[in-house]
């Protein structure tokens, strides 16, 4: 790993994984200690500003999908990309997937602007809000359950086996494979929830993050973003190989 970056190769042989470590590293884990600082500091403080649903810890669940959208479009707008309908399917299932996290989290507006939900609605939604994942859990739980298993695998597992094995991120489907880079947001998306799993069955009572499940979820939007930022970069680096 370089001082500034963290690389690793594609199946075209080019080196085209590399985030800022500001970025990929040092950011999410002082983001970390900031929202553990903040909610052990100062608690009603963290409820009002930071964990509410208009807090920064929501808006962040909005904004960061929405910019990986913006990634996804401009994967879709590539040469490289539209030659392979694998790989299209592939970003237009994760810009839909975005697109449904942003307008869930922000109950599609309604956190903003602050319309009244409809009686037909607040009957079905748990919540009282303008939202699918309230009404089931086939579109709140089990979907992020699959996530978590994906970033388990993918984002851990994958690019832990791939340092001892490299030739795993050889061949046809490399491109997909998510990049080390992912590891550090992986694990911290994962030991906050495992965390506060394991304080739930008594085995401990300190908590490290407030509403945990919260923070998993930041981290997930965080997982996705730079899976695509380096997406984006393995197509360019194949762009530069076919040209020479």
């Amino acid at each position: 790993m370089a001082p500034q970056t963290a690389a690793a190769g594609t199946s075209g042989g080019a080196s085209a994984e590399s985030l800022p470590q500001v970025l990929y590293l040092w950011m999410p884990l002082a983001v970390a200690a900031v929202l553990i600082f903040l909610a052990h500091y100062d608690l009603a403080f963290y409820r009002v500003y930071i964990g509410s649903e208009v807090g920064a810890l929501e808006f962040a669940h909005v904004l960061v999908p929405l910019i990986s959208v913006i990634y996804c479009l401009r994967i879709l707008m590539m040469p490289e990309a539209r030659a392979n309908r694998l790989i299209v399917i592939w970003i237009v299932l994760g810009m839909l997937g975005c697109i449904y996290i942003a307008g869930e989290e922000a109950s599609w507006g309604q956190h903003y602007v602050g319309w009244l939900t409809p009686e037909s609605w607040l009957a079905v939604n748990d919540q009282g809000e303008t939202n699918l994942h309230n009404t089931s859990s086939w579109l709140d739980q089990k979907p992020r359950t699959l996530l978590e298993f994906g970033v388990i695998i993918g984002g851990i597992i994958i690019p832990l086996l791939a340092l001892r094995r490299p030739q795993i991120r050889e061949g046809r489907f490399a491109v997909f494979l998510p990049p080390l880079v992912c590891l550090p947001v992986a694990a911290i998306a994962e030991f906050a929830k495992v965390w506060e799993r394991l304080k739930g069955h008594g085995l401990w009572d300190i908590a490290i993050f407030y509403r945990a499940s919260e923070i998993q979820e930041l981290y997930f939007a965080f997982f996705i973003l730079f899976y695509l930022i380096v997406f984006r970069q393995r197509l360019l680096a194949r762009r530069v190989t076919a040209s020479h």
